[in-house]
């Protein structure tokens, strides 16, 4: 599922690609058309415009780690902060 670290909990990347969109309390999704999802996959940082991080309920925070799909699959999670994504997708994966 992850590990546990310095009080901290990191979910796996196999936790990420056994979740549905709508069972993360974080989530962005991207089209298979939009260049963001090309560049998530080679391991990028990313801007998000206002509205694209969706949450369950609006009593949970912005920041914190976010399930990212591709035309509602998922593929991975990034950490959400202050209006980045910062990219968590396994480096032996990443696109080149």
């Amino acid at each position: 599922l992850g590990s546990v670290t310095k009080q901290r909990f990191t979910p796996s990347h196999a936790l990420a690609m056994g979740l549905r969109a709508e069972e993360a309390l974080r989530t962005v999704t991207f089209t298979a058309d939009d260049p963001r999802a090309v560049r998530y996959l080679k391991g990028e940082t990313l801007e998000l415009a206002p509205g694209e991080l969706r949450t369950v309920a609006d009593s949970v925070p912005a920041k914190g780690y976010a399930l990212v799909c591709i035309d509602g699959y998922p593929v991975g999670w990034a950490k959400v902060q202050d209006g980045m994504l910062k990219n968590e997708y396994p480096p032996g994966w990443r696109w080149t």
